[in-house]
């Protein structure tokens, strides 16, 4: 072979070793962007699954204090049934006991 020949080849054969070198670089830059990529959508992610989360858990609180509030009402109303329902009873067995001690007893 002549010089030129293998200059040439020398020449080439730096050059490819050049564009490896740049093409490694490059895709660890691309790797590196990739995973931080990944990672800020991750953390966007979880930061928009844990503001869902609080969302929710605020929701179901809410709505926990409302039925405890509307089982409160029906607590006091159900009592006050009850109990008009036991002051009546207790009249009617007061004087059912009145009757019948008079029944058996008489006016003596």
């Amino acid at each position: 072979m002549n010089r030129e020949a293998i200059n040439y080849v020398k020449e080439a054969e730096a050059r490819v070793e050049e564009l490896r070198a740049n093409a490694e670089i490059e895709i660890k830059e691309i790797e590196e962007y990739k995973e931080q990529k990944i990672n800020t959508q991750k953390n966007l992610i979880e930061q928009e699954v844990e503001a869902y989360r609080a969302e929710k858990h605020d929701e179901l609180e809410q709505a926990l204090r409302k039925d405890e509030i509307a089982i409160d009402e029906t607590v006091q109303e159900e009592t006050v049934k009850f109990d008009a329902a036991y002051k009546g009873k207790k009249e009617m067995l007061a004087n059912r006991i009145a009757e019948e001690v008079l029944r058996k007893y008489g006016n003596s």
